[in-house]
């Protein structure tokens, strides 16, 4: 403890230096005012007679010679009365005393050995505080950014992200404004440069608030299997304020996953419109619809890529072409229906899979005659 350090502190200074100290300057008294290395050495503080005679002598030679000193009278009382051993514990007290008020001085001004290092610990965290350089954001001019957009955007980062923020961020331009403009930098822009920094700044952002609100209504939606309808613009995405909902009622059947193409109300309407599909049609009605739309278009990549498609035979070709291709695709329906028997366009009391059938028949006739149209409007139209 700063106790036990004190006093050990104490009794070292009384040993080492201070007693020791006291003992050298009585020694040094006592040689240069006694000038008899014998002066201490006595019997019970009694003198022998013809030491007491040449201390006389020796007194009255320096007065003859004008030395006076008062202190050589009483240093030799001063020896007849104490001895060595009172001289000796007169250093030894002076020596205890002069330890002891040292080590109070010591322990009231410093409380203790670590006072001077957690003092100048102190200072050096005052220093540093008084000493650290504003943030950027902070020396921006207002001419650059107001306050209130500045705490918006502020307010749209993590705090962590403040000094140094991500490039794609507004907050990063800022940042190197002020690096070049400010106190101490530069005090005037170029007129280019102000008018990039108009036109680059954003019309308006999202603050913190606004951005938890979106992320929160996303996670609900999500949860819900919906997702916002969005528009793509130049440099950002535009919501619709429509939600489009994917998800079936099984969160896992993936044959019930809504798309705008399959679950639209456009998509169901066009495709609801289809041969194959709109009501009050007869089987042979819905093939011979079918069959002409596919013979109108199918000779077209022959005669435009076929390899004859530069010479007289063009036409020719790609109808033979078609036709073939129709045949083929009427043969596939019919072993389908022969084989898997759909009951879709049956009647009643009808065998299985006739009426399919039916409308594969006049599948194939309505694909020949699409094509036999389209060839004659070929070779009379055509170049």
């Amino acid at each position: 403890t700063a106790t036990s350090i004190t006093q050990s502190g104490a009794m070292r200074e009384f040993v080492g230096m201070t007693t020791g100290l006291v003992l050298l300057a009585v020694y040094v008294a006592n040689s240069y005012l006694v000038l008899d290395s014998s002066a201490f050495v006595t019997s019970h503080g009694q003198q022998k007679p013809h030491e007491l005679g040449r201390l006389d002598a020796h007194i009255s030679a320096r007065e003859a010679l004008g030395h006076t000193s008062p202190l050589g009278r009483p240093a030799a009382a001063l020896h007849e009365a104490l001895g060595v051993k009172g001289l000796l514990g007169f250093g030894l007290g002076f020596g205890l005393l002069a330890a002891t008020a040292r080590g109070l001085g010591r322990g009231g001004a410093g409380a203790g050995p670590g006072r001077v290092p957690r003092r100048a610990a102190e200072i050096d965290v005052v220093e540093k505080t008084e000493t650290k350089p504003l943030p950027y954001f902070e020396t921006l001019p207002p001419s650059i950014v107001d306050k209130a957009t500045l705490d918006k955007l502020l307010s749209s980062l993590p705090k962590e992200q403040w000094d140094d923020p991500p490039e794609d961020s507004y907050l990063y331009t800022l940042k190197c404004y002020a690096e070049t403009y400010g106190p101490g930098k530069a005090t005037k822009m170029g007129w280019y440069d102000y008018i990039y920094m108009k036109v680059s700044g954003p019309e308006f952002f999202d603050d913190g608030e606004d951005i938890a609100a979106r992320k929160e209504r996303f996670r609900s939606m999500s949860k819900n299997g919906a997702f916002p309808m969005e528009f793509p613009g130049p440099s950002n995405v535009f919501e619709s304020g429509a939600v489009l909902q994917w998800r079936g009622e099984e969160y896992f059947a993936g044959d019930q996953v809504k798309t705008i193409v399959s679950d639209s109300r456009f998509s169901k309407q066009f495709i609801a419109n289809t041969a194959f599909y709109r009501e009050g049609l007869k089987p042979w009605q819905r093939g011979l619809e079918i069959g002409m739309a596919h013979g109108y278009f199918i000779i077209g990549p022959f005669v435009s890529l076929g390899p004859l498609r530069n010479t007289p035979e063009a036409a020719t070709v790609g109808l033979l072409a078609g036709c073939a291709l129709i045949g083929l695709v009427s043969v596939g329906g019919l072993l389908f229906g022969t084989l898997i028997k759909p009951t879709l366009f049956d009647r009643k009391d009808d065998p299985p899979a006739s009426g399919f059938q039916e409308m594969i028949n006049w599948h194939a006739l309505g694909g020949i005659g699409g094509a036999g149209f389209a060839h004659a409007l070929i070779t009379v139209f055509g170049s």
